[in-house]
């Protein structure tokens, strides 16, 4: 089993802290343990059971802040963290704080200039007229229009009929509401 702290090296020290509604299971290896005053002289273990349950409780912080989830693909932030792989377009938007951490730690900076293939440039245009048009039905019903909000329910029900994958929504633009699938 691995150490919690660093991922790296093999748990030895085993601690579980037990309370009424739950309980946290820590596993440290040597060097992490060190370096949070625990350790073993003489048989006999002794640690700082402050500095052990204030790390706890910033491990679970992290793991709650890597759980979070992409509204529109469902990837989470520890997922991307882990492969280097977004599931969607929308995720650089939602994570755009993180990604930008985690490639400067790779030692990537800057903006991407390349090409972008013909297929994503349809698929980024689909997500973001749904998304346009999401927001404008809830601004609709808000304003009781009524007309307005079925008009935007009917062009997000045929957008969504659409498979982006193999380009069906190429002609789809939100002011025609219609697009190159069937209806």
């Amino acid at each position: 089993m691995k150490c919690d702290i660093c991922g790296i090296r093999e748990a030895v020290i085993f601690i579980q802290q037990v309370s009424v509604s739950k309980r946290t299971d820590i596993h440290l290896c040597v060097e992490c343990a060190k370096a949070r005053g625990i350790s073993a002289n003489d048989g006999k273990l002794e640690m700082s059971l402050a500095g052990l349950l204030s790390e706890i409780a910033n491990l679970k912080q992290t793991e709650e802040h890597n759980a979070r989830l992409c509204p529109v693909c469902g990837q989470s932030l520890g997922q991307i963290q882990k492969t280097g792989i977004t599931g969607c377009p929308e995720c650089y938007s939602v994570f755009s704080t993180e990604i930008q951490n985690l490639l400067s730690q790779r030692g990537i900076n800057g903006v991407y200039a390349g090409a972008l293939p013909k297929r994503l440039a349809h698929f980024r245009s689909a997500l973001t007229d749904r998304i346009w048009l999401r927001t404008k039905l809830e601004e609709s019903v808000a304003n009781e229009d009524y007309e307005k909000a079925a008009l935007y329910r009917d062009r997000l029900k045929a957008l969504e009929k659409c498979a982006v994958a193999d380009g069906a929504a190429e002609e789809y633009t939100a002011e025609n509401g219609h697009g190159g699938c069937s209806e």
